[in-house]
């Protein structure tokens, strides 16, 4: 009994002659969370102010938090004299993203890719982008992977690396007004006609901007007497109320019926 009070005795007058340390280290360490959290968040808030964009203000925002972070932890690790500690960590930390790092290749592309496309900008939130076969509005964007919605309502993400290797195209439309096609087959024979019956049967949609940006039937290809089409119009997603495939569909059952009133043969 009188060894086990020897030895709680000295135990506790160890705890109590390091008790600076450990309340240094705690209060380094909470100083350290509150000033990440704090300067992240105004770097944020800076970086959205400076360039109007939410992927380039999380990543300065992640990456000033992480560097506070790392260099608190060091910092609050050599208060409680853990110094050599600290230093194997950091080198533990140093082989280990190596190692990580080589296995998980491909995520670590996509995210170095995903911070060449958030300072290049080639793209922004609603724009309508094709991509590795891949046609559709951008949703949202990370810097993993780029969120886009199809034409047929599908939810596609494409690896930010896929874009960045590959031609990438941008078609015009802002925020309110969008850009949207599609082909069909006329026979030669009554091309003027159709072309014609076309441009009125899309003009007539309310929601087809025709006087700013008039509907457009050009040539695509010709295959014997068969000659495709490409139907080119814009429309106003204010006054659609619906998906931008529902649009499109609508645009191509008044056409259908149109060309058939007509009697003029036609094929996808």
């Amino acid at each position: 009994m009188e060894r086990f009070l020897n030895n709680f005795h000295f135990s506790w007058n160890a705890f109590l002659s390091h008790v600076p340390e450990i309340l240094g280290g705690i209060l380094c360490f909470t100083l350290t969370l509150f000033l990440a959290n704090f300067l992240s968040k105004l770097a944020s808030t800076y970086a959205v102010r400076r360039s109007k964009d939410i992927l380039i203000a999380n990543f300065v925002g992640k990456i000033i938090w992480t560097v506070i972070f790392i260099f608190g932890t060091v910092l609050a690790l050599g208060i409680l004299g853990l110094g050599n500690v600290s230093n194997k960590i950091l080198a533990g930390a140093g082989i280990t993203t190596f190692v990580v790092g080589f296995a998980l290749k491909d995520i670590g592309e996509n995210f170095l890719s995903g911070i060449i496309l958030a300072f290049s900008r080639p793209y922004h939130v609603g724009n309508l982008i094709e991509c590795t076969g891949v046609k559709g509005i951008v949703k949202d964007m990370t810097m993993r992977q780029t969120t886009v919605e199809a034409e047929n309502g599908k939810i596609i993400m494409i690896p930010n690396s896929a874009i960045l290797k590959n031609p990438l195209t941008r078609y015009l439309n802002d925020d309110n007004n969008l850009r949207q096609e599609f082909s069909i087959s006329i026979e030669s024979s009554k091309l003027q006609e159709a072309v014609i019956l076309i441009k009125k049967t899309v003009s007539n949609f309310q929601y087809v901007m025709n006087e700013e940006r008039p509907v457009k039937v050009v040539v695509d290809s010709i295959s014997g007497d068969k000659i495709k089409m490409l139907v080119i119009y814009w429309f106003s997603a204010k006054a659609f109320h619906g998906s931008r495939s529902g649009s499109k569909s609508e645009i191509m059952m008044a056409v259908i019926m149109k060309l058939n009133e007509a009697e003029v043969k036609f094929s996808g």
